[in-house]
C-alpha cells in the first residue's frame, strides 16, 4: 500500500503520522462502548462524533444497521473515509456537531494528539445540528468532541426528545472554554428524564427512563 504523505499505518488503519498519543487510547477504549450498547433497545441508527480515524464507527457498524459519524478535521477525515470505505453502513460527514447550523469552525490542534482537537471559530468545516438532519431514528448518541458536547446536545434536543436514545458523552472539564461547567451537560439531560447508568473512564452513559 502506497501511503499518502503525512500518514502511517496503525493496526492496519490509515493514521496521521505525527500522532503520538491518540491511537493507543482510541483502540484501548473501544470496550467502553459496551456500557452504552447494553442499554440500547434497538440497533437501527447510531450517531458518533468525533469520528477521528473511524475506529469507533467501525465497531458500531458491526452492531447497528446504520452509523453516522462526524469529523471536522480534514486530515483525520481523510483517514476516516479511507478506513471505513468498505463499511457500506457508515456515513462519514466532514462537519462538527453543534447548535448553530450555518456557521463554520476551525480546530485548535494539540501537537502529537490527533484526538484532542477542539472546535474554535474559523472556516475549515461547517457546523451542523443533528436536528437539521431529520433522522428517521436514533438509538445511540455517542459524543467525544473535546468539550463541545453541550452544543451538540442543544442542536440535537428535538431528536433526543423524539427518539430517547442512549446518550454517552465524554466529560473531562473541557467544556469550560465554551461557557459550560463540567457536569452541566449531565444535569441538562437529567431535566429531560435522563439518568446516569455508567461512568466508564471519562465518559458518562445516560438513559431516559
Amino acid at each position: 500500500m502506497n501511503l499518502p504523505a503525512g500518514y502511517r499505518l496503525e493496526r492496519g488503519l490509515l493514521w496521521p503520522a505525527d500522532d503520538r498519543d491518540c491511537a493507543a487510547l482510541v483502540f484501548d477504549t473501544v470496550p467502553d462502548m459496551d456500557h452504552a450498547l447494553k442499554h440500547c433497545r434497538q440497533f437501527e441508527l447510531a450517531v458518533q462524533a468525533g469520528g477521528n480515524m473511524g475506529v469507533w464507527a467501525l465497531s458500531l457498524a458491526a452492531k447497528f444497521d446504520r452509523v453516522v459519524t462526524f469529523e471536522p478535521d480534514p486530515k483525520n477525515f481523510r483517514a476516516l473515509v479511507h478506513n471505513t470505505s468498505t463499511a457500506k453502513n457508515i456515513l462519514s460527514l466532514p462537519c462538527a456537531l453543534g447548535n448553530e447550523a450555518g456557521t463554520w469552525c476551525d480546530l485548535e490542534r494539540e501537537a502529537g494528539n490527533a484526538g484532542a482537537h477542539q472546535v474554535t471559530m474559523g472556516d475549515i468545516a461547517p457546523i451542523v445540528t443533528l436536528d437539521g438532519l431529520n433522522l428517521p431514528a436514533l438509538d445511540l448518541l455517542y459524543l467525544d468532541i473535546e468539550g463541545f458536547e453541550m452544543m451538540a446536545i442543544l442542536g440535537a434536543l428535538e431528536t433526543i426528545v423524539r427518539f430517547k436514545p442512549v446518550i454517552a458523552i465524554e466529560d473531562k472539564g473541557l467544556s469550560d472554554r465554551y461557557g459550560y461547567s463540567q457536569g452541566q451537560a449531565e444535569k441538562f439531560l437529567a431535566t429531560h428524564g435522563y439518568e446516569v447508568v455508567a461512568r466508564p473512564h471519562r465518559d458518562v452513559v445516560m438513559v431516559c427512563r
